[in-house]
């Protein structure tokens, strides 16, 4: 059987990522492998069999730069339309470019076709039979590869960021990551005394109530919260600076003239203007966009009300975005406002109100989200300043798509109505819904008493994660930023997500062989 891989790589340094691939080509002997390489210091090396593919190429979009687009594949009618469940989500992801939607509709399409084009005739010329993600796919690009991998029943690993840095959950199935965490539960549950890895006994120390004050830097990503702030802040802003838009420019025009210079004619030089003033277009609608939105001052002057003493409610706390979180992790429910309305209507029926709190790190959102927001009937929003563990303290209980907000309402005992994919989707007092009728009949069941959530569950939901992970960074200079890993703890983390997913899979893998003529696996034509 031959290993033909596809890699997402790792933000790499000191020559990480092309070791990490050595090693496991030594378990598993690799044919070929594309990887997307992202390296800030030139130290990985690869060997022939490997194809490298830039991924700031990927990343924005910039493959007719450097390719010749018309030496690869067509894209066939059978191969398009089977992209359609896939193709609206793919365009959405471009919105990570500049961290708010730019692109047209008739340029978000011409990006997805290159990507699909691209990244469809590099899975058939390779024959590509297993693909491994070190992050959930959400980029146009890799998602594009992860709809491919579906449509031509390549079997795929992935590696999911979750709330416990820096713990990543991994699976074979994107849509059912909760079910290795919740088969791990079923037995741990059954233990009498459950002990915790280290780190994660200090994040359920560290969520519980009682121990207020014991770690914030636990919850906030090992960052204080004014300095979250500030780091979202910079990295919504960082495009359109001044400083950073002349050195873009800069690089591009000098880069051009050398090409001109080498080949002897106008052509660089051209070639660079032109992508100059695209980007001028980019920054002036940018900018424009900009002044449509709105900030957290804004929200908090929308906020009327607050819970008064011993009044029933419930408590939404927003996502940030763009995030991976909500796009792809929250499937139909990206646009937030569609599980507020559910809620809402919900929570009616029993005279309870809906409390909505805006994320505090979040730097800017559409004015009309907020306005929406406020005009929905039976919801009330919070200022953004209230101190969220005393809002989960007195609610009946929390929701949200499926952020931190779940992992805290769980070790508290207090339920929690969650839209999205997590691997904690069936841990004790989370409900996964999505309709009214739904979340109705949860919450009959938490007004009638029905939903307990003991300790001893929530720590064996816990150990169970921790038995579906592993502790690694998707940027390895951060080993060298007083984490509680080492470069060479983390590349043995990594070396065993992606060898034990594909041991288990290698039944998989065998069947997806190649025919190039159809650009069809004969597994999934069979």
């Amino acid at each position: 059987m031959e290993l033909n891989l596809f890699f997402e790589g790792v933000d790499s340094c000191h020559g990480f990522q092309s070791e990490m691939l050595r090693r496991v080509d030594r378990i598993l002997p690799i044919h070929t492998c594309v990887i997307t390489t992202k390296c800030s210091d030139g130290m990985d090396v690869y060997e022939d069999k490997y194809t490298c593919v830039n991924y700031d190429v990927c990343e924005h979009n910039r493959y007719r730069e450097f390719y010749d687009m018309n030496a690869l594949l067509p894209l066939s009618r059978e191969l398009l339309e089977a992209m359609i469940p896939y193709e609206s989500t793919a365009m959405q992801m471009l919105v990570r470019n500049f961290e708010r939607h730019i692109y047209t509709m008739d340029e978000s399409k011409h990006f997805y076709l290159d990507h699909l084009r691209f990244w469809n005739h590099m899975i058939v010329t390779k024959k590509i039979n297993y693909i491994c993600f070190s992050n959930i796919p959400h980029h146009c690009h890799d998602y594009v590869i992860y709809a491919l991998g579906r449509v031509y029943g390549i079997p795929m690993s992935f590696c999911s960021d979750t709330s416990i840095p820096p713990r990543l959950a991994y699976c074979t199935d994107m849509e059912n990551m909760w079910e290795n965490t919740y088969r791990n539960y079923l037995s741990c549950r059954e233990e009498k005394e459950i002990t915790l890895p280290e780190d994660l006994e200090h994040y359920y120390q560290a969520l519980r109530h009682e121990n207020r004050g014991l770690d914030d830097k636990a919850v906030h990503r090992g960052m204080t919260k004014k300095h979250h702030i500030a780091v979202r802040r910079e990295i919504f802003m960082s495009y359109f600076k001044r400083r950073n838009v002349w050195q873009r420019h800069y690089l591009w025009l000098r880069h051009a003239l050398k090409i001109s210079l080498s080949d002897k004619s106008l052509n660089g030089v051209k070639d660079g203007l032109r992508k100059v003033r695209q980007d001028n277009v980019y920054l002036k609608r940018g900018r424009i966009k900009l002044k449509a939105m709105r900030d957290v001052h804004y929200y908090d002057n929308l906020a009327d009300r607050m819970p008064q003493e011993d009044e029933p409610f419930v408590i939404f706390f927003l996502h940030l975005q763009p995030e991976a979180t909500t796009l792809p992790k929250g499937g139909a429910f990206v646009e937030q406002e569609l599980m507020i309305e559910i809620l809402a209507s919900a929570l009616e029926k029993f005279g309870i109100r809906l409390y909505v709190k805006e994320h505090f790190v979040q730097p800017y959102r559409n004015k009309d989200f907020y306005d929406r927001l406020a005009k929905i009937p039976n919801v009330h929003l919070i200022r953004s300043d209230v101190d969220s563990k005393e809002l989960v303290k007195r609610c009946k209980a929390t929701a949200s798509c499926n952020g931190t907000v779940l992992l805290e309402s769980m070790i508290n005992g207090i339920p929690t109505f969650i839209f999205g994919d997590t691997p904690f989707r069936n841990g004790p007092g989370v409900f996964y819904v999505g309709s009214v009728e739904e979340c109705e009949a949860v919450m009959k069941d938490i007004l009638d008493g029905n939903v307990s959530i003991s300790a001893h569950d929530v720590r064996a939901e816990l150990k169970a994660f921790g038995l579906s992970s592993f502790q690694g960074y998707f940027v390895v200079s951060n080993y060298e930023k007083g984490g509680v890993l080492t470069e060479e703890e983390g590349m043995k983390g990594y070396v065993d997500y992606v060898a034990r997913s594909i041991r288990g899979q290698l039944d998989a893998v065998e069947r997806c062989a190649w025919s190039i003529q159809s650009a069809v696996p004969c597994a999934d034509k069979a």
